[in-house]
């Protein structure tokens, strides 16, 4: 492409040369920080600018900002603008924080946030863009908004199992109760052998019903979490896995509620995929406390391989722990073994 000057370019690199130590400032800044003439040329272009977009210095200035680095199909509404602003003074771009797309050298187009300052000086006006790179920002907002999404759908699908579970087991059984009991009542003089037969079997039905309602109550949100702290309701929890399981280090202090009920959740969906999934002889969970971070690691000695995206048991890991603002590292080569380690601040 063959670099362009306008006759702009010399009085505003003087301009902006003025100062050494705003020059230096300029280009220490950890965002693009671009100059533009009236013409719509560069003319400063700092190093933050060169790594993000590919061009170095000596390459950029002189030339057609529009050119370098605004994608082709909004070339024409940059060059309107500056031509209107030029003409009429109308600042409809300026001194605000927007969000637009920029391209790089290689053709790469990506996201950025965007501000652009007149530069208040004699002559000719120059302009100023402040540039930043937010593809990282956006991915980590869609992956926020998905797993809120997630979050959201488990907790619809958890509220349906249980009107299942209730329907099916306890409410049926309840239902059969009040209807042995309205029976008994109804043969107490008549027949009191039967009316104790009946009792007996109401008494056996409520049992039954009690038995189910712990039951379902303990995958809501175990008693004896709430009651004893992760330090009971862990060890419950592994004598109930099928996999010999070793808990080490698990600290008898309380933490804030929704912490424990994390730390117990996380750990029990992984041990339920140790048992389901990981062929392993046996699983190892340490929890250590180190000041405001509370860190959780469960470890066997199954295949490995696993693959978060594989199911919804790691994703739902995943999903519990971003809601915290904790942070989650998984280790799983095949043939070794899987370590799943979580680190959740847990500071009152």
């Amino acid at each position: 492409m063959t670099e362009t000057h306008s006759p702009h370019t010399d009085l505003a690199q003087a301009l902006l040369a003025d100062s050494q130590r705003l020059r230096s400032v300029l280009h220490a800044a950890l965002d693009c920080v671009i100059a533009m003439d009236a013409s719509g040329a560069v003319v400063e272009w700092n190093a933050a600018a060169e790594r993000t977009f590919g061009y170095g210095a000596d390459d950029a200035i002189g030339r057609d900002l529009g050119e370098l680095i605004v994608p082709e199909p909004l070339r024409a509404e940059h060059r309107a603008g500056l031509a209107r602003h030029l003409r009429s003074g109308e600042a409809r771009m300026l001194d605000r924080r927007m969000q637009t797309t920029a391209v790089r050298r290689d053709g790469d187009e990506f996201p950025i946030e965007l501000t652009i300052t007149r530069v208040d000086v004699p002559g000719p006006p120059v302009f100023l863009g402040y540039l930043r790179d937010i593809t990282d920002r956006q991915r980590a907002e869609a992956d926020l908004r998905a797993s809120r999404l997630r979050i959201v759908s488990a907790a619809d699908e958890a509220r349906r199992r249980i009107e299942r579970d209730l329907h099916d087991g306890a409410q049926q059984l309840l239902v059969g109760l009040a209807l042995t009991l309205r029976l008994a009542r109804a043969k107490l003089e008549e027949q009191p052998e039967l009316t104790a037969e009946l009792l007996d079997e109401a008494l056996a039905d409520l049992a039954t019903a009690m038995a189910e309602l712990r039951e379902l109550a303990r995958g809501i949100h175990p008693a004896v979490l709430t009651e004893g702290g992760l330090q009971p309701a862990l060890a419950g929890l592994a004598g109930r896995v099928p996999v010999p399981v070793t808990l080490e280090d698990v600290p008898a202090d309380r933490m804030p509620p929704a912490v424990e009920a994390t730390a117990y959740f996380v750990v029990a969906e992984a041990l339920t995929n140790v048992a389901r999934y990981a062929a392993a002889t046996r699983a190892r969970v340490t929890v250590a406390r180190d000041g405001d971070v509370l860190s959780l690691t469960v470890s066997d000695d199954g295949r490995g391989g696993a693959d978060p995206a594989a199911g919804s048991g790691l994703r739902g890991i995943a999903d519990r722990v971003a809601a915290l603002d904790g942070r989650i590292f998984l280790d799983s080569p095949a043939g070794v073994g899987t370590t799943l380690r979580v680190e959740l601040p847990c500071a009152w």
